[in-house]
């Protein structure tokens, strides 16, 4: 594949939306991309019309497919589709004797998943934040926090409430 440099009159790739809400939850990075790929199908299908007598959009997408999107094995997929069952992003219901199960992609309830953004506020959130998190230094809590072994990595943080959790990797095993 030959790539080229961005000019200013380029059309925009096409892509997915990942939401930002994932960043929080403790599931694995299989399972965030599943969910990716699970919401973009469900946009799909609700321009589609597919939705069920109780106004829910589904999606039918075989684990198959869902493999050879990702490229994972089908035990991967299996695996990430129950984290996302497990966490409640994911109902799986049976389409029927002999008929593909039905997949509903759900989404925060909550004001922090779901928020109206027009572009003033992107370029004011993107300034704040800039200010909150500079480029140089730490001010994360995780001072002097070198390159450890993954099997050296612990909590500092933790707070379970939607499965927010603030990791400081390479404290060691004393806190």
């Amino acid at each position: 594949m030959k790539y080229e440099y961005m000019k200013e009159s380029e059309q925009m790739l096409q892509y997915f939306q990942f939401p930002k809400f994932l960043l929080k939850l403790r599931i694995s990075q299989t399972a965030k991309f599943l969910y990716m790929i699970l919401y973009d199908r469900a946009r799909i299908s609700r321009k589609n019309r597919w939705i069920d007598k109780y106004g829910n959009v589904y999606l039918i997408f075989p684990i198959e497919e869902l493999s050879v999107q990702i490229d994972k094995c089908k035990s991967s997929v299996k695996t990430a589709l129950k984290e996302l069952d497990d966490v409640g992003l994911l109902v799986r219901r049976s389409g029927g004797f002999s008929k593909p199960n039905h997949l509903y992609v759900k989404i925060p309830s909550d004001e922090i998943g779901l928020q109206t953004v027009d572009d003033k506020a992107v370029e004011k959130m993107a300034v704040i934040e800039s200010e909150k998190h500079p480029s140089s230094g730490r001010k994360n809590g995780c001072a002097g926090v070198g390159n450890v072994a993954p099997s050296k990595v612990t909590e500092k943080y933790k707070s379970n409430k939607y499965h927010e959790v603030n990791y400081c990797y390479g404290e060691g095993e004393s806190l």
